[in-house]
């Protein structure tokens, strides 16, 4: 049983690797996460905290997403916005007919409160509701962390790359989650629910999440369905931790030739053998300093089986242009 995705050739030409649907829709995972897993998983610190935070302000929100399905798929209606603001104003501009169509998909396989309706009507005060709701979730479980949430997605986006340019997209493909498996020309996930999905020429596009969990999720816009489907798959293979704040001091200890030199390094990405080369250290001494410069935050690991990537943090780049 699971989702069964079909390439064609010209499918896998138009297949991207895109680093996030932006914080609105890493809002909308967190929440969703939450819900379908409650207090008997824990994704990280976050997640207790979020189940401790969850207000009544953000029911209009929560009430898109049973815990039992994978709720309303805003994320298609809203599409990729790089801030919270652009995400806002996708989702008070979703089309009325376009949520409607959403609302009678989710609620023909799950049960949602007749009061999602009023959603669908973006002169309203149900649409403006969730908006508010959209507000208090973000400012509550993601702003804090925005920052380190959008350097760990960038830094998966780039190891992504980086297999897909030296193994192409059937290599990439292998690597997405113990969850996904790739058997030529059939992309599987091992999930609940059972069907076939055929991309017929339109490609896919590949997204990264922190805050989905391990289970990934393919999004499908009903409405435009000459659209590449999305298939959102997690960021970190262990993301614990990944969303703690940096350790307090962390900065000193990076002042020093030796891991000015490794930041220097990076560049674009690297490997932990490719910076040991290019500063000259041993293996072992290069991954020592890069694990420092990850706990104070200025550099990012993205890991996937024998894979390892690390990247500048913004906050890295910062203090290297500073160094």
């Amino acid at each position: 049983m699971g989702w069964r995705i079909h390439f064609t050739a010209e499918d896998m030409a138009r297949t991207r690797v895109a680093s996030t649907l932006g914080p609105l829709a890493e809002t909308m995972f967190g929440l969703w996460m939450i819900r379908r897993y409650g207090t008997k998983v824990r994704l990280s610190p976050w997640h207790e905290r979020a189940v401790r935070n969850l207000t009544p302000e953000m029911r209009p929100l929560l009430a898109l997403l049973p815990a039992d399905a994978l709720g309303v798929d805003l994320w298609s209606l809203t599409g990729e916005a790089a801030t919270f603001e652009q995400g806002i104003d996708a989702l008070m501009a979703m089309q009325p007919a376009h949520v409607r169509a959403e609302l009678a998909y989710t609620c023909s396989f799950t049960h949602l409160p007749n009061t999602v309706w009023r959603i669908a009507d973006n002169d309203g005060h149900g649409r403006q509701a969730l908006a508010r709701a959209a507000r208090v979730s973000y400012r509550t479980l993601v702003e804090p962390h925005w920052t380190r949430i959008s350097d760990q997605l960038q830094a998966a986006r780039m190891s992504k790359g980086r297999l897909m340019l030296e193994g192409g997209l059937e290599r990439l493909l292998t690597t997405l989650s113990p969850l996904v498996h790739w058997q030529p020309p059939v992309l599987e996930l091992l999930v609940d629910e059972d069907a076939d999905i055929y991309l017929s020429g339109r490609g896919l596009n590949l997204v990264p999440s922190l805050l989905l969990g391990e289970r990934p999720m393919l999004l499908t816009d009903i409405v435009h369905q000459d659209q590449p489907p999305t298939l959102v798959f997690p960021a970190a293979s262990d993301p614990a931790g990944m969303l703690e704040p940096a350790k307090r001091g962390g900065l000193a200890t990076m002042l020093g030739r030796t891991r000015a030199a490794v930041l220097a390094a990076l560049g674009e990405g690297a490997t932990t053998a490719e910076v040991a080369q290019r500063v000259k250290l041993p293996a072992a001494h290069a991954n020592h300093q890069l694990t420092l410069l990850r706990q104070a935050g200025l550099v990012a690991t993205n890991r996937r089986d024998d894979q390892v990537l690390h990247s500048l943090t913004s906050l890295g780049e910062k203090f290297r242009d500073g160094a």
